[in-house]
């Protein structure tokens, strides 16, 4: 299944459903400016309600074609490291005492 696929939809005899092109810019606006549904949908001349269940919905697609390319998941050997470096004790440094800093004069 082609990606544009994730986020289109088929037209019906009561209405013609909007591209995927549009979907993804209605997306990327409110991602891109954090502008309310009301100015999106005033900008792309949609519904409210349209953008208030397009924008989830693109959002859930990006992140599944994106999500295993860019975020790795580490190995059994990187947790061993992880929790070995929460393991070790940190070694602070001399000026701080019993919680209070030491003056330099």
């Amino acid at each position: 299944m082609t990606k544009a696929k994730w986020i289109s939809y088929q037209d019906t005899n009561y209405r013609r459903s909007i591209p995927a092109e549009e979907r993804l810019s209605i997306c990327l606006r409110f991602l891109a400016t954090g502008d309310s549904y009301r100015t999106i949908a005033g900008s792309f001349r949609v519904g409210i309600s349209t953008v208030s269940m397009l924008i989830p919905d693109v959002v859930a697609a990006i992140w599944d074609c994106l999500v295993e390319e860019f975020i790795a998941v580490p190995g059994a050997e990187e947790w061993r490291s992880i929790a070995q470096d929460f393991e070790t004790p940190l070694r602070l440094h001399s000026n701080f005492r019993r919680g209070k800093r030491e003056s330099r004069n």
